[in-house]
């Protein structure tokens, strides 16, 4: 083996061996919130055949339109069913794997023609510092530690596999079979997530700034390969054709494009104070806020000059230039003025733009280095400048690598409960979805009902789906009157929220319970309204009807629950029990016999069949 496959050899185990160490505590980590709904309660991950279903996960969920994904979990769930550990496996595998094609990326653009002169023998240890340095980063913890969020590190594998074959293809004679990597790379890409969407934009951007003098002349000469990665917004395009999850994303969710936009500036000016100080990591950042421009004029500010320094550095230092291209062409799908209602900002969004800025530092850092090692150089005699400069460069990498690991160790102790790591959103960002994640965990956990309900009051102020799990929690403690008027207020707040359903049978419930028949009626009433087929909603309307003597519309509505759901003894004896105050004693009969056909030991429907049979007599 050459020297120089040693090198790549023992750097990659290294990279592995360091990743794995780093996460090793993960993998014991519990499903999350949005786990259930991808995983736990996800039915096309059942089996693996046919593929079609697979392929086509359920709507509204994280993982609509992204049917590779939905693939990697289908084999995951074959593999183990729901032992969470090999799910974490892959997730950590996958991370991994993008490590090391960063790696490739990394050293293959330094040793290129434009770039080689000024880095010479470097190029491996700057691109295996980077690589280190990313891989065992805190502020990628989000698309490991969670399972669902391999959604993020699979797009991001094929991104770089999309931009490293294409590297190849333009350095080898075999480049038809690099750029069909590469489009197929950008093809499954696509089919995890839809950041995806600029990878082609990408290779077309470093083979202009790497490769070629300028764009005419890289067109000219990769023409089959950009028409090939071009063709696959067109799959894009149909996988998002249905509006897999219409509900969060896009421009009619009750978030503005600006709104959105103004949110942006200070989540990205935050995004770039975790990359170079990840403390304070939030799993949550809750819902985009309503904002003036005067709330976010500094972030826009820092924003908007940094976006000035890249297009002067694709002029004048085109390679720095390209450093900023990517950091704002890989974060414009979800930081930009699309709009995503269910939430304001992800760390996970950072995974492949932070590469950029970690690039960037170690080249500021060599920068340094170079420039002080002389002058260290100078005052011993013991090393010459080159050696002081590995001893120098050496320690600071280890030192850095360390500190992010040990960054990393901690940041996966806080995902090894749902309850803990709700727990670190209230405590570093607290707003009304944080508040209402850390009642449902306490709930569960049953460690404290009145600290979940002071959480749950906190939450109901700026997070109005809280109101219904407060109003239920409420009414569970029989505060009947404060429980219905939450829900009222849920109702009104979130008028096409799909809990609208249980909630107003749960008002209606109470009513008639109270004995406020007017009030049940016009519950179950605007339920049937929006759901007809809602064969309890049938059932107590019948039983408020027949609380009010409208015996007849009572029948009626005991008749429509039977027929949606037959086989009811309680809806039988009440039938019965609505034809015998109605005179119809035949039916009455009838009806109180099919009870105790169906449930032997109803005692209420064999004193009414007795009573019926009584008066039958008498007759």
């Amino acid at each position: 083996m050459k020297s120089g496959s040693h090198r790549l050899l023992l750097g990659a185990i290294a990279l592995v061996l360091a990743g794995v160490l780093t996460y090793w505590n993960s993998l014991s980590g519990p499903f999350l919130f949005d786990d259930q709904r991808s995983i736990v309660e996800n039915p096309s991950i059942r089996r693996l055949w046919p593929i079609a279903d697979v392929l086509r996960p359920p709507r509204e969920t994280p993982v609509a339109g992204r049917p590779f994904v939905n693939l990697s979990f289908a084999v995951n769930y074959a593999a183990g069913g729901l032992a969470v550990r090999g799910y974490h496996v892959v997730n950590v595998t996958v991370h991994l794997l993008c490590a090391l094609v960063l790696f490739g990326i990394i050293r293959r653009t330094l040793a290129s023609p434009k770039l080689r002169d000024r880095f010479g023998s470097e190029t491996t240890t700057l691109a295996w510092i980077s690589a280190a340095i990313w891989t065992l980063h805190p502020l990628q913890s989000e698309a490991v530690d969670y399972p669902t969020e391999r959604t993020e590190s699979m797009m991001a594998l094929f991104y770089l596999l999309t931009l490293y074959c294409g590297v190849r293809a333009a350095t080898t004679e075999r480049a038809g079979r690099w750029q069909a990597a590469s489009i197929g790379s950008c093809l499954l890409g696509m089919a995890c997530k839809e950041s995806m969407v600029t990878a082609p934009l990408i290779v077309m951007l470093y083979d202009r700034i790497f490769l070629f003098e300028t764009f005419g002349e890289s067109f000219r000469t990769r023409w089959r390969l950009y028409l090939g990665l071009a063709g696959t917004w067109v799959a894009l395009a149909a996988m998002m054709l249905s509006g897999p999850r219409a509900s969060s994303v896009g421009f009619s969710n009750g978030v503005s494009a600006w709104t959105y936009l103004l949110n942006q500036a200070p989540m990205i000016a935050w995004y770039l104070r975790l990359a170079v100080w990840p403390r304070g990591l939030v799993l949550d950042y809750g819902l985009p806020q309503p904002l003036s421009l005067g709330d976010v004029i500094p972030s826009i500010l820092v924003v908007v000059a940094l976006l000035a320094l890249t297009m002067i550095g694709l002029v004048r230092r085109p390679f720095l230039g390209f450093l900023g291209g990517w950091f704002f062409i890989t974060l414009a799908p979800t930081s930009s003025f699309v709009p995503i209602s269910t939430e304001v900002g992800a760390e996970r969004r950072m995974y492949l733009p932070v590469m950029a800025v970690i690039v960037l530092g170690v080249l500021i850092g060599r920068s340094v280095l170079n420039r002080h090692v002389r002058v260290g150089a100078g005052l011993t005699t013991r090393l010459d400048a080159s050696s002081l400069k590995r001893v120098v460069g050496f320690g600071l990498t280890m030192a850095v690598c360390a500190l992010l690991a040990a960054g990393t160790i901690l940041r996966n102790r806080e995902y090894e409960s749902r309850l803990s790591i709700a727990r670190t959103i209230v405590e570093r960002r607290p707003h009304g979805r944080a508040h209402f994640l850390l009642a449902t965990e306490i709930l569960t956990m049953g460690t404290g009902d009145d600290e979940a309900m002071g959480h749950l009051r906190e939450s109901a102020r700026d997070y109005p789906g809280a109101r219904y799990a407060l109003g239920t929690e409420l009414i569970a403690a029989g505060k009947l009157d404060e429980g219905v008027q939450e829900l009222q207020t849920f109702i009104r707040l979130l008028p096409s929220h799909p809990n609208v359903v249980p909630t107003r049978e749960m008002i209606g419930r109470v009513f008639l319970s109270q004995g406020k028949f007017d009030a049940a009626a016009e519950q179950f009433k605007l339920l049937l309204q929006r759901t007809p087929s809602f064969a309890d909603a049938h059932g107590y309307l019948g039983d408020v009807l027949l609380s009010q003597g409208r015996l007849e519309d009572a029948i009626v509505e005991y008749q429509q629950f039977l027929r949606l759901r037959p086989g009811s003894a309680r809806a039988h004896s009440n039938l019965g029990l609505a034809f015998a105050k109605s005179g119809h004693l035949d039916e009455a009969i009838a009806e109180f016999r099919r009870s105790l056909d169906i449930d032997a030991s109803n005692d209420e429907a064999r004193s009414y069949l007795t009573a019926a049979l009584r008066l039958k007599g008498e007759q």
